[in-house]
């Protein structure tokens, strides 16, 4: 059972509240963190972000290569989306803070994200598709926006009519 609880709805406080950068790489990060991964996986997720339980800095897992022999879990902390391509792809999302709630969002079919490790180290990486996709909406949760703010004024009518 996961210690931490998820927050939901989409009117919460701290969901809309633009997160603080970390500042201290220590036990108590990576143990929050596991506990955040623990979390994630325990609600069948592909991401996660710190403020979704809680906590407002800028930290958040991912299941990059969901379902695949390279499937991994990456903590990004402090991640800073530095580039992106031209192509927007339009996809279905949901969010583990509004369950049941489903739309079609469109994001950057690639994108570079820079970012900390949990031990201070810093990384990029290149991403493609769900990958980029999944950053991108954890990314924005550190930021208080949720993915329902991206969906088009007809899709939000159509989610209305059902």
């Amino acid at each position: 059972m996961p210690k931490l609880k998820i927050i939901t709805g989409e009117n919460h406080p701290i969901l809309r509240a633009v997160a603080k950068p970390v500042k201290k790489f220590d036990g108590g990060l990576k143990k929050f963190a596991r506990d955040l991964k623990t979390a994630m996986i325990a609600a069948k997720g592909l991401g996660i972000a710190a403020p979704q339980v809680g906590e407002s800095i800028r930290l958040f897992w991912v299941i990059l290569n969901f379902d695949t022999d390279h499937e991994i879990n990456v903590a990004m902390v402090n991640p800073d989306i530095i580039s992106h391509g031209a192509k927007m792809l339009l996809a279905e999302e949901g969010c583990l803070s509004l369950p049941g709630v489903y739309g079609n969002v469109k994001r950057y079919k690639d994108i570079i994200v820079e970012f900390f490790d949990l031990d201070g180290g810093r990384q990029r990486l290149e991403l493609s598709g769900l990958n980029a996709r999944v950053v991108q909406h954890e990314k924005d949760h550190l930021d208080g926006v949720l993915f329902i703010d991206l969906m088009s004024k007809s899709e939000k009518q159509k989610d209305l009519l059902f």
